[in-house]
């Protein structure tokens, strides 16, 4: 079986404020800056936790709405290691695969301050009588299908969530996995296709109990990545052109538009209308959004360039309803 199986999008599940059960989807409302209807409106459309419900004791296959499949291992085990009862094991899963999800669900590709480009992200979490089990011996696998954005599939790479420093549920940044190492058993590989043409159509995640069980003290969140390399670098900055800025009023991403690929652009201060995103690689076409509200109205601007040296934008804002904000963010 373990020739077959392939690792994607690993979704482990951070903390949720309220659930709301949609047959096998739940919609979680995190905690929101107080008074925040653009956080809360994110919030509400981030991608949803899909529940599965399996045997305990025995392994099984759960499939995604995306295409993954998640290989269940047999040899889950409570936190403190005694073995599990007889109620149903619950599966549950958020995988990211598109640049909108990764605004809605606040995932930004980036490393060390080092663009990413991802090829699938993940955060798989089992629960039994309330308690998050552990892996014991045998690995999680994960089959994904590829992102329709990605670029290549080449020199792909395992990757951590790591909390942002302002808001420790969400992903602020990612840290790489050493999938190099003998002393563990951690591995990403590329799945070739069934018809033997050599084309790739997923990637095969393996992540050993180590790393896993490690990575349920951060956020659980995995992420198949490949670092964007580039010989001129810049830094860039999105002026916004309403008041009041501020990180609960305001927040600006810059969108690829050939890769798979979104960063979060940092506010320069508390009297800055400014947000600066550094080191972005010259001559990629970006999209700088911003996303605004004063009261309860929502503003929605965008500008699309070719990224050159010390780039500026100053997108147009118009004030936008909740689903034009939601149908403009789905579309980039």
């Amino acid at each position: 079986m373990k020739n077959f199986l392939a690792y994607a999008l690993l979704c482990a599940l951070p903390l949720f404020g309220s659930c709301k059960k949609d047959a096998d989807l739940i919609d979680c409302a995190t905690e929101t800056e107080s008074g925040s209807v653009l956080t809360a409106t994110l919030t509400k459309h981030a991608v949803p936790v899909q529940q599965f419900t399996v045997t305990p004791n025995s392994a099984a296959v759960v499939r995604t709405a995306a295409g993954s499949t998640i290989y269940v291992p047999a040899s889950l085990v409570r936190p403190d290691g005694r073995p599990l009862s007889g109620s149903p094991v619950e599966v549950r899963v958020q995988e990211v695969t598109k640049r909108s999800e990764m605004i809605f669900t606040n995932t930004p590709t980036i490393s060390n301050g080092q663009l990413l480009e991802s090829g699938g992200m993940f955060n798989v979490a089992f629960q039994q009588d309330g308690q998050q089990l552990r892996l014991s011996r045998n690995s999680l696998v994960v089959r994904t299908s590829l992102p329709t954005a990605l670029s290549t599939t080449a020199n792909m790479q395992l990757f951590r969530g790591l909390p942002d420093s302002a808001n420790r549920t969400q992903v602020g940044s990612w840290s790489q996995i050493n999938t190099q190492t003998q002393q563990d058993s951690s591995r990403i590989f590329p799945v070739m296709s069934p018809i033997g043409n050599g084309t790739v159509v997923g990637f095969q995640v393996n992540l050993s109990p180590n790393i896993y069980n490690f990575n349920l003290g951060l956020l659980n969140w995995i992420n198949c990545d490949r670092f964007v390399t580039a010989t001129n670098r810049t830094t860039v900055q999105v002026n916004v052109t309403r008041q009041p800025v501020t990180n609960a009023t305001t927040r600006s991403f810059l969108v690829f538009t050939n890769l798979n690929s979104v960063l979060s652009a940092y506010l320069g201060g508390a009297t800055s209308n400014t947000f600066y995103a550094s080191a972005i690689p010259v001559g990629q076409s970006v999209t700088a959004v911003v996303l605004h509200q004063e009261g309860t109205q929502l503003y929605f601007g965008k500008q699309t360039a070719i990224i050159a040296a010390n780039q500026q934008f100053s997108p147009t804002l118009r004030p936008v309803t909740e689903a034009e904000l939601t149908t403009e963010i789905n579309a980039l």
